[in-house]
């Protein structure tokens, strides 16, 4: 597809009665993000991202919020770069009982699946009306593409479909705009703590955490902590937890990882200076966390991101 001498890879975002409502939204914001970012180095866009259906005009979705979408043709005049199916969340229903407007879908989807570059499903509903269409018939994607076949999540399926067009820069740009958990896309992007995040704008929260980032090496107790805010250890510990879904001894982990990670990132310190300037009590101890929580050791975690601050 071209635009005004541009290039653009074409996203549509197919929804189905009782689609995820977040997920689709938050797709095709990746995109425009995406858009954002390769615009202040190309000077151009890259993605025309939007919503289709069978028929033009409004889509209820799962929490019956419906968003507007344009129709389907009947036929694809042109190749389609990336289609991505969302639909509701019973899969048992759509492979015992599925609808007419389901049963149109598929018939559609194996016609056209030619003509499709990239397809995927958000959901596993969505999974089961592409595999019900194209099943085995379709060539198998290049490893690099298969992780992007079906996801729960528009956002990580997103990433991973921008991060193998453009990059993985442009990808953490995007990520890094939606404050993903490693959790969530599997530690692909550098690991930051959600403590901010999640703080709720409470000034005294924001307060100790930049505290506890500056006193890393000493011994962060729940009772010393409590000092700071002049509470009670129990009064401390409720709204800590309250505030941030972490507790305590939790954040103090976080805010050691997300020191960690960025020596790791931005210098060649060795690993037991680093996990004593992060408060650490052993390289082994650090090594430990890090597997836990990024699944990953910091050699790994170094090999991965040193140099892509």
């Amino acid at each position: 597809m071209t635009v005004q001498g541009e290039t653009m890879s074409e996203v549509r975002i197919v929804l189905l009665d009782g689609f995820d409502l977040f997920e689709a939204i938050a797709a095709k914001q990746a995109f425009e993000l995406a858009n954002r970012a390769l615009r202040t180095t190309r000077h151009s866009a890259m993605y025309s991202a939007g919503f289709f259906a069978q028929q033009a005009g409004p889509v209820r979705s799962d929490c019956e919020v419906a968003l507007i979408a344009q129709a389907l043709p009947d036929k694809l005049a042109r190749r389609v770069d990336h289609m991505i199916l969302v639909a509701g969340s019973d899969a048992t229903q759509v492979l015992r009982h599925p609808t007419a407007t389901q049963r149109e879908f598929i018939t559609w989807l194996a016609r056209e699946s030619a003509r499709i570059g990239r397809l995927a499903a958000i959901g596993e509903a969505a999974f089961v009306l592409v595999h019900a269409a194209i099943g085995d018939t379709r060539p198998p994607a290049p490893s690099d593409q298969a992780a992007a076949a079906a996801s729960t999540s528009g956002i990580e399926l997103a990433l991973q479909m921008i991060t193998h067009d453009v990059g993985h820069r442009t990808a953490m740009q995007v990520a890094q705009r939606f404050v993903p958990t490693p959790e969530r896309i599997g530690a692909p992007f550098r690991f930051r703590s959600r403590l901010g995040a999640n703080a709720n704008g409470d000034e005294r929260v924001l307060t100790l955490n930049r505290w506890i980032a500056s006193h890393l090496r000493q011994h962060l107790t729940n009772d010393l902590l409590a000092q700071r805010l002049s509470m009670t250890p129990r009064t401390f510990l409720r709204f800590y937890q309250r505030a941030t879904g972490f507790t305590p001894a939790r954040a103090v982990e976080q805010i050691r990882v997300e020191h960690a990670c960025h020596v790791l990132e931005t210098t060649m310190m060795t690993l037991k200076d680093i996990a004593h300037r992060s408060g650490f009590s052993s390289q082994e101890l650090m090594r430990r966390t890090f597997v836990r929580l990024l699944e990953m050791p910091p050699s790994q975690y170094r090999r991965q991101f040193y140099g892509r601050v």
